[in-house]
Order: structure tokens, then C-alpha cells, then sequence
């Protein structure tokens, strides 16, 4: 369809572009993700007439867990036990769209918001590990003053015109269809947020730490991507893998391991330490 008409009409095709650019998809939770889900208080909250699914573990400063597209909260439940086990409350959520929570298409900003609003109420947090899409939606919640000591970035993608770039290759979207694409994601996510993270996801705001972890064997993803995220987040580490692609590196025990290390070893602040039993 995109091949044929893109060209004569890429304003028509832009907008169905668009659609289908918003437009998520639910894969069913695993057995662990359920018994999991048991151990938890729910904690979900109201966001723009939406309920955002949200759980949380434990008692102490907060470690917030943020999915990518397609994903949902507890797809990073081997997070979980490690970080209870170290002293820290867990809290995850279903995005918009995603999971538990209602809909059938969202965008950064609001997966942004969510992060914002679930900071409002029980933030600040310690640390945050996020993974693939979700990296830009943290970035984009720390760069609208949400507080966060450390935060840990997951095979993390390029920038929005890297990703547009992609999925039009993906789905056969001729030059003149991208460009009109690319104008309506501007508009819609506004001149400022567009321009920030047109090839990476810059932090603006003060982070004491971060960690960005990539398999170089990421299939979806290529690793080089968060080597440039590495350039721009500040005093970060970079750590490669292997063997594990794009998904798989969640429930690998090595990288659990090292990532609840790192948080381990990021010193907690005053404040945090204040609402640690909130």
C-alpha cells in the first residue's frame, strides 16, 4: 500500500502511517510474571482518564522499572527479588496501551507522564533501569524534572529519526511518505523534544550515575546506538554482551547482578532516605 501510494499521496499515507506508528500489541504474561504480580501492592493511579497498572515490592528507596514498546512492567521481574534482597523497593507499571493498562496506542510523551506521575506520588527514586523504548521515555521524564539519582539504560535505540528511518524501511514507506511522518511526529511532540532527541536521548537534568548495558548480538537494536547514548548521558558507563540479544539480557542472572551492583553502589541521599518506609 505504502509503496504504491506513497508517492502521490504522502500526506494520506502519513496519517495512516501515524496510526500504525502509535498503535501497540499485548503479548501474554509468563507463569512467573503472575506469581509475581500476587507479591505485589497495587499501586495504579489515574493519568488523563486512564488507569495506569502499576505494582510495588518492599520497604526502602524506590527502584523504578520502566518496559519498552510492546512490553510491560513485570517483562523485568527478575529485577525484582535481587533488588528486595539488596534493600530496595521495586515499582513497575504498564504503560499506556500496554500490559494491564487500557488501549490500543500511546506515544513517549505519554509513557512520560505516567513516569512523571508516578514520581509525584511515590518518588524520589533512587534509581531507574529501563529498557529498550523505555530509555527515551525516562530520559524525556528526568529532562521534565523528574528526580532520580541513577539510572540504568537497556538496550537502548537511536534517536526518533533513527527509529522513523527504520520502520518506514520496514514497511516500505517511499522518501516523500517519511518526510510527511516526520513532520506530524514533530508537531505532536513539539519542537523542543523533537530537537533533543533527534539522535540520542540526552540528559539535561543532574544524575549522579548511569549505566548502559547492550548485547552486540541485539538483532532489533544495534549496539552502537547505545555507545553514542553513552556519549551523551552523564558519567556513564557502557557495558556489551553477547549471546544475548535484544530481549533475552533481561533474565540473564550476570546482568541482574551487575546492574543491582551499580545501584548498590550509588550513594543514597538525604531525601531518599527521609521517604525510604513512605
Amino acid at each position: 500500500m505504502f509503496t504504491l501510494l506513497g508517492k502521490t499521496l504522502p500526506g494520506l499515507m502519513s496519517w495512516w502511517a501515524l496510526k500504525l506508528w502509535s498503535r501497540t500489541r499485548r503479548l501474554p504474561a509468563s507463569a512467573r510474571e503472575k506469581r509475581m504480580q500476587i507479591r505485589a501492592s497495587e499501586c495504579s493511579l489515574e493519568l488523563n482518564g486512564k488507569q495506569i497498572k502499576a505494582w510495588r515490592w518492599g520497604e526502602g528507596p524506590t527502584v523504578l522499572l520502566v518496559h519498552g514498546w510492546n512490553g510491560r512492567g513485570l517483562q523485568l521481574n527478575r529485577f525484582i527479588d535481587p533488588l528486595l534482597n539488596a534493600g530496595y523497593q521495586v515499582l513497575c507499571f504498564d504503560a499506556p496501551g500496554h500490559g494491564q493498562t487500557s488501549g490500543h496506542r500511546t506515544q513517549l510523551t505519554e509513557i512520560r507522564d505516567a513516569i512523571e506521575s508516578l514520581s509525584n506520588q511515590h518518588g524520589p527514586f533512587h534509581a531507574a533501569i529501563a529498557h529498550s523504548f523505555g530509555v527515551a521515555c525516562l530520559s524525556a521524564a528526568i529532562n521534565s524534572g523528574v528526580t532520580i539519582n541513577s539510572i540504568i539504560g537497556i538496550s537502548s535505540p537511536g534517536g526518533l529519526n533513527q527509529l522513523i528511518h527504520r520502520y518506514c524501511q520496514y514497511m516500505h514507506m517511499p522518501a516523500p511518505t517519511e518526510k510527511a511522518l516526520r513532520e506530524r511526529l514533530r508537531k505532536r511532540l513539539g519542537d523542543k523534544l523533537w530537537q533533543d532527541f533527534a539522535t540520542s536521548y540526552p540528559i539535561t537534568q543532574y544524575i549522579e550515575r548511569s549505566l548502559i548495558i547492550h548485547d552486540k548480538e541485539d538483532r532489533l537494536v544495534n549496539w552502537q546506538e547505545s555507545e553514542l547514548l553513552s556519549k551523551h548521558w552523564p558519567n556513564a558507563e557502557l557495558i556489551l554482551t553477547e549471546g544475548l540479544g535484544h530481549r533475552r539480557i533481561l533474565f540473564d542472572p550476570s546482568t541482574v547482578n551487575k546492574i543491582v551492583e551499580f545501584i548498590d553502589t550509588t550513594v543514597i541521599c538525604d531525601s531518599l532516605q527521609d521517604n525510604s518506609n513512605l
